[in-house]
């Protein structure tokens, strides 16, 4: 397996992790890392990945298809609710951690979104992305007072999340259409 494209992804996967951990960190004081969080981030990830959404590509021709973003974004996502990484140096509060590592997996999410790339282009506009996410919805109008669902598309996903049961059916393919739309949205 070793020097193969797989082999070569995994490896890549696993540098992502560990950047992504590091950074979010750097802008969360308080959280730290469970011992081995990106290699068990990478497993879960690569597992998801070989398991579950592989045998759904299209293999009747002999061409590699990759997943495609809105999969891995979902993937992601999953695999950090599934794996609870990080941990508060201060707090034992379950709920609080669930918070920490939806927070996280909407992180990657965003960074995987924002940097995607087509022959070298960014796909998304990294302001749109931003908008589409801080959205709030309009609920109401009273006179000329408009009113607001108070939570955003982006504290709305995290709370579903944080509530995400993994040890339940996996909402691979579901989420990867929150994703999609998410995109969609950004393109408009």
């Amino acid at each position: 397996m070793e020097g193969t494209p797989f082999a070569k992804k995994k490896v890549a996967r696993l540098e992502e992790w560990k950047i992504w951990l590091s950074e979010f960190i750097e802008i969360k004081p308080g959280a730290e890392p469970i011992t081995h969080a990106a290699e068990l981030l990478n497993d879960y990830y690569w597992k998801l990945a070989i398991y579950y959404l592989k045998p759904l590509l299209d293999y009747t021709d002999s061409v590699e298809h990759n997943l495609h973003y809105y999969k891995i974004i979902s993937a992601s996502e999953i695999t950090v609710m599934a794996v609870v990484p990080l941990k508060l140096a201060d707090s034992d509060d379950k709920e609080k951690r669930q918070q920490l590592n939806a927070e996280f997996a909407c992180f990657i999410a965003s960074a995987i979104m924002g940097n995607w790339k087509i022959k070298g282009t960014k796909v998304i506009n990294d302001d749109k992305l931003v908008s589409v996410l801080q959205t709030k919805e309009l609920i109401d109008k009273v006179e000329n007072e408009f009113k607001y669902y108070p939570l955003s598309l982006m504290d709305e996903h995290i709370e579903w999340l944080k509530d995400l049961n993994t040890a339940a059916a996996l909402p691979i393919l579901s989420n990867s259409h929150t994703w999609r739309a998410i995109y969609l949205a950004s393109k408009i």
